[in-house]
């Protein structure tokens, strides 16, 4: 950037229009929370019907995006983990830069039904 700083910038894939409409910067991540509806919608509780739909354009988009992209799989045992070649179209499909690969953290809290049994 023209002020030497770098800019990572972290999405849920839930605003296709948003993520179209980014400016470039250093590094832009998706969070890759489920490879297929069922799960994404028991991980992430979106607030959208149409999650899944936006879900797939915005990894459309990333692919078009011409700037560093990550992809950002947080993975919960007994969530979202049964579906591995899910995982690997929606990585074809995004072709991201790179993919990062992490468990959840457990909090405690808000989810009681998560545990660390989870992690």
């Amino acid at each position: 950037h023209g002020e030497g700083i770098s800019s990572f910038l972290v999405s849920n894939a839930q605003f296709p229009q948003q993520m179209e409409d980014l400016s470039p910067c250093t590094q832009l991540y998706v969070s890759i929370d489920a490879s297929n509806p069922i799960e994404l919608k028991e991980v992430d509780r979106p607030i959208f019907s149409d999650y899944w739909e936006r879900f797939l354009a915005c990894i459309d988009l990333l692919a078009l995006k011409g700037q560093r992209t990550v992809f950002r799989l947080t993975l919960v045992k007994e969530y979202n983990m049964s579906q591995v070649e899910g995982y690997a179209a929606l990585i074809r499909r995004g072709r991201p830069d790179f993919v990062e690969i992490k468990g959840v953290t457990f909090t405690g809290g808000k989810r009681p039904e998560l545990g660390m049994k989870n992690v």
